[in-house]
């Protein structure tokens, strides 16, 4: 999860105060100059406000006329997720152009949910439907045994993962017109919230921890220059990041894999009114933001929703009807819990005692955001920002995990596994250990069945109000 959704993420880091000539993401405070002997300090308390909207689609397995299989995509659920937030932001200024900068979030309410698609309701392949439980099916590709129930919905809330960082800014076109602004920003967002668990049973009832369970190091350069003396005046800024996450131990356990990430934005603030002497200043800031997040096990669409089978509990290669309706089959069981319910189909209940909830493999994507802000700064005492972004992700597999690692030797001999050891993931290769991946579930991650998220859209609203000193 996560304090926030993660379409916001890139955007939410650069929005703290700022004082008057330099872009507003690119500028720090500062300390002991000539002119300005005590530090800038400045502490803001925000308001941020996120949805994001998603089409799951599943590749689905069919036979045409002729008797070929074919994998088409057809649509299954709805998933939507809206944020509301609360961001306490302090800043300080350590020397000359080196801040510190300290941000703690309280996410109000993190609801999250999915629904059938229309049409869906009575064919699904999730939930509901012959397609989706069907125990004669062919054994050897037996997946028709459901997944979730459908509609669910989750809810979180909770203090978040603090950020500490520090800025600084070499080059200040403030104090030396022959030189853009250039920033360099080091933050470490560290695992402070309450973790959340996918299985957390918390979440069910309304509760559940927002804290990803990570150790964030996030480095980005910017660089900004004023176009003119004059106003109104641009001051067009672009700024490069990379975030590099570890997992906790705790989140290991959960086969937690955060992906890289890395970002650009290129956008201009067109300056109406700067007093830099009085600190007033009325701007508007126009920007766009392009955001790779690469290949990981981490939190998707559909976490917080699926059953953690373990096909390591399964002591053979092939897996079955049988093997899904097994509970001990299932990495987690917690009392009460019940990820399926009772089938609609046959009236039994399913997997009494297993609660929904993985990680995900889920593949790279793109993440484009535009934003525009305003800066309201009629006082040197007081600031103001305000503003509203639209993203759009790239369609992208949400279950893509592979099915284990091949650790044979090319000089194994084939009859000490069963059906080929080299080439081939076994329940027990040539080694007497077993390649699959505990985290594979061949329902929905094989090929043929997976889930992609699709038409995926994020808005993000957000205020701050900040005392100046």
């Amino acid at each position: 999860m996560r304090t926030l959704p993660s379409y916001s993420l890139a955007l939410l880091a650069l929005f703290v105060a700022t004082e008057a000539r330099a872009a507003y993401p690119t500028k720090v405070l500062s300390a002991l100059e000539d002119d300005a002997p005590l530090p800038d300090i400045h502490v803001g308390v925000g308001y941020d406000y996120g949805t994001k909207s998603a089409q799951i689609v599943r590749e689905w397995v069919q036979v045409d006329d002729q008797g070929n299989r074919n994998a088409i995509d057809v649509k299954e659920l709805d998933y939507e997720e809206i944020v509301h937030r609360l961001l306490v932001d302090v800043r300080v200024g350590l020397f000359r152009d080196l801040e510190l900068h300290i941000r703690a979030p309280v996410v109000l309410s993190d609801t999250s949910q999915i629904s059938f698609s229309d049409g869906v309701a009575g064919r699904s392949t999730v939930y509901g439907s012959a397609n989706a439980n069907d125990p004669n099916f062919a054994n050897a590709e037996n997946y028709r045994f459901p997944i979730t129930q459908v509609p669910q919905q989750r809810k979180r809330a909770g203090f978040g993962d603090m950020t500490f960082g520090l800025s600084w800014s070499p080059l200040n076109d403030r104090k030396d017109e022959a030189y853009p602004t250039l920033t360099l920003t080091g933050d470490i967002i560290a695992p402070t919230g309450k973790l959340r668990n996918p299985t957390d049973q918390d979440a069910v009832n309304g509760s559940g921890g927002v804290g990803l369970g990570q150790t964030v190091f996030d480095l980005s350069i910017g660089v900004s220059r004023r176009m003119r003396e004059t106003l109104p005046a641009m001051d067009p800024y672009m700024l490069f990041g990379a975030t590099i996450p570890v997992a906790t131990a705790a989140q290991k356990k959960l086969g937690l894999d955060p992906p890289p990430t890395g970002r650009f934005r290129v956008g201009t603030e067109f300056v109406f009114f700067d007093d830099p002497g009085a600190r007033q200043r009325y701007a508007l800031d126009v920007s766009f933001s392009l955001q790779y997040i690469g290949i990981g096990r981490t939190y998707s669409e559909l976490s917080d929703y699926l059953p953690n089978f373990n096909q390591r509990n399964v002591p053979r290669d092939t897996i079955d009807y049988p093997d899904y309706a097994d509970e001990s089959n299932y990495a987690t069981q917690i009392n009460g819990a019940n990820c399926l319910g009772v089938d609609p189909n046959s009236g039994q209940t399913l997997l009494e005692n297993v609660p929904c909830g993985e990680l995900n493999q889920v593949d790279e994507h793109l993440r484009m955001s535009g934003l525009v802000s305003v800066h309201i700064q009629p006082t040197k005492f007081f600031l103001l920002r305000a503003g509203v972004g639209l993203g759009f992700t790239s369609n992208h597999l949400i279950t893509a995990e592979k099915v284990g690692t091949d650790t044979d030797p090319v000089t194994a001999n084939p009859a000490d596994c069963a059906g080929g050891c080299s080439g081939r993931v076994n329940q027990d290769n040539s080694l007497g250990q077993d390649e699959r991946s505990q985290y594979y579930d061949p329902r929905y991650d094989a090929p043929g069945r997976r889930f992609r998220a699709e038409d995926i859209v994020s808005i993000l609203f957000f205020v701050t109000a900040t005392a100046t000193f």
